[in-house]
Order: C-alpha cells, then structure tokens, then sequence
C-alpha cells in the first residue's frame, strides 16, 4: 500500500509541475493531462539528476527545485509543438 501512495505522490507532483508550466506555455491547457503529467516527469527526473550531479547544498533547496521548473517549462514547450502538430493532422 506504501508504493502506492508513493506514486500517487510523485504524480501528484509531476501534474503540479506541469501545471505551473503551463502558464508559461501557449497552446497548452489544464485539460491536457498527458502533456502536463510527460513534461513534469520529464522535469522532475532530469532536473533531478542535474541537480544531484552538481551537489546542491541542502540550505538552497529552491535551486534545486527551480532547475526542475525550468526543465519542465523547456519539455512542455518542446511537448506543445509536437502536440499541436499531431492535433492538426487529425
């Protein structure tokens, strides 16, 4: 049951990520789950393993956290464009 609740969490997390992304983002809404739930994981695991390489002290945790949004607004605007472009072949 723990696991579970452990990927809850980190979907949880990933939307949330992908949902302040999309913000900054044009042409993606809240309503598009898939994109949201891919650039957050996508920014939460690089971002994450970018952060580990550089060995960021624990007293500037936003930095961490700040590589991981930026990650996550950077695959969301590469993710829109081919979103769009596989919306408008259908």
């Amino acid at each position: 049951m723990g696991a579970i609740w452990t990927l809850v969490s980190l979907l949880a997390v990933w939307l949330l990520y992908g949902l302040l992304a999309s913000l900054f983002v044009k042409g993606i809404t809240s309503r598009d789950a898939i994109p949201l739930l891919l650039s957050g994981m996508i920014g939460g695991a690089v971002g994450g393993q970018i952060s580990t390489f550089m060995n960021i002290p624990d007293n500037i945790w936003w930095f961490s956290e700040l590589i991981k949004f930026l990650l996550t607004i950077f695959s969301l605007y590469i993710i829109s464009i081919y979103w769009s472009k596989r919306k408008s072949k259908s």
